[in-house]
């Protein structure tokens, strides 16, 4: 083994196994649907934390200080991923992917269920606001192991040149979950006042039936094409992952934590945010949602299309664009949120989500193209989690920012978050060679 590598390109081993079309669809459906079920999951925690958890657990306190504890349990999931990273990476490296996003779909689902069952605190008290934190960290550690085995079940199976493609496929289930999770609240949201103890709960107990037939279409899967040859070839699985992590991929580790806090910190400040800074400065929050779920669909076809044209042109090349297109737009949309009409806010989050979608496009190949075989689940778990968490507390921090200088000061700061995060990318990319010819088989340069 090599000492740290510096160039984040993984070059050619023996030739990689051929997975069986009909294989390789049902790999991209599986991923395609965990993704869904996962955050779907995921999302709709975060509406209804922005929406109806802080008058149904948070009943005692202030509607501001409701609202900041909401973000908290929300911002807590977050921070549970990356330790759902670090295991489910660990097992996914030395025994395979397939048996991991087994076990994290029914966590996630188990959890979601039971948020859905559980009583306010009007009827338990201070209980109820400390099992929805412990129900959200069992959310947030099984979304840790999911994303970055059910992305590497797809790129590590498919073809170089359409990696990006594929893996941008797989990466569409996270918006499909977002759409899903926005048309049900906006339908919720229509009905008459006085139901906020029962209405937002149908989201979460209907998440059992999506948990269904994603675990149905994942059981039938094959373990990846680049994992099944690095155990046939009999390379050696380190004991422990995580520490070759560190050792080894210190660069590429950083690289994969600033790409993925980038893109996720922007979409939870014009996403998530914007729903609770639309309801802190009296807007109208049937127009976000409405807009919010127009975006998720234009989404869908962004994310495939970003990531094929960085298999023509490269992943930093489509990614360092969508850094730069992205923030103007932010700081444009809060200035338009109180007062906007339905078709400006939607304009405007249609320009964030073209220049989300570039980065986030590519991104499930170019991790995956950082590390190799046999520490690479760890790796981009790790890599996306850790941004994942870093972006989990955006909401929670912005709420303080507005609670402290108002909607006027928040309309301006909020955004900067975006701002920086985006610099911070950009320079993570600068710092690896182009990935998008590299094989997924052999040792990191």
């Amino acid at each position: 083994m090599s000492n740290e590598p510096v160039t984040g390109v993984v070059t050619s081993g023996s030739a990689s196994y051929e997975t069986p079309a009909k294989q390789r669809r049902r790999i991209v459906l599986s991923s395609y649907l965990g993704n869904t079920v996962e955050w779907y999951d995921f999302y709709i925690y975060g509406i209804a934390a922005a929406l109806y958890f802080p008058s149904i657990f948070f009943a005692s306190s202030s509607p501001l200080v409701g609202t900041i504890a909401s973000f908290g349990t929300f911002a807590s999931g977050f921070l549970a991923r990356p330790i759902g990273g670090i295991i489910g990476g660990h097992f996914g490296d030395r025994y395979g992917r397939k048996s991991v996003l087994v076990v994290s779909m029914t966590l996630m689902g188990m959890s979601t269920f039971a948020v859905g069952a559980l009583p306010g605190e009007a009827r338990i008290g201070v209980a109820a606001p400390v099992i929805l934190v412990l129900l959200r960290l069992v959310q947030g550690f099984a979304a840790g192991a999911e994303w970055g085995g059910g992305i590497l079940m797809i790129v590590e199976s498919c073809r170089q040149e359409r990696r990006g493609f594929w893996g941008g496929i797989g990466s569409a289930g996270v918006f499909c979950g977002g759409v899903l999770a926005t048309l049900t609240f906006t339908g919720i949201s229509s009905l008459p006042d006085g139901m906020d103890e029962y209405i937002w709960r149908i989201p979460f107990l209907a998440s059992a039936v999506l948990v269904l037939i994603g675990m149905w279409i994942r059981l039938g899967i094959v373990e990846s094409s680049a994992f099944r040859e690095s155990q046939d070839a009999g390379e050696e699985h380190v004991r422990t992952p995580f520490l070759d992590l560190l050792r080894n991929y210190k660069r590429q580790a950083f690289v994969a934590i600033a790409l993925s806090a980038g893109a996720n910190i922007a979409y939870q400040i014009y996403i998530t945010y914007a729903t609770a800074y639309t309801r802190a400065v009296e807007g109208d929050v049937a127009t976000i949602l409405g807009a919010q779920t127009l975006v998720g669909v234009l989404a869908l076809g962004l994310t495939p299309f970003f990531g094929y044209l960085s298999d023509l042109v490269g992943r930093k090349t489509v990614t360092i664009a969508g850094f730069a297109f992205t923030v103007p737009w932010v700081y444009l949309l809060f200035g338009q949120l109180e007062n906007g009409s339905f078709a400006t806010i939607l304009g405007l989050l249609l320009l964030c989500e073209v220049g989300h979608s570039a980065v986030y496009g590519p991104l499930s190949s170019f991790l995956a193209e950082l590390f190799h075989t046999r520490t690479r689940y760890t790796g981009v778990s790790l890599g996306y989690q850790i941004g994942g968490a870093l972006a989990g507390m955006v909401p929670l921090v912005a709420a303080t920012l507005v609670a402290a200088g108002g909607p006027e000061a928040g309309a301006h700061w909020v955004p900067t978050v975006t701002l920086v995060a985006s610099i911070v990318g950009i320079i993570a990319v600068l710092l690896v060679r182009e990935t998008n010819k590299a094989s997924l088989t052999g040792e990191v340069e």
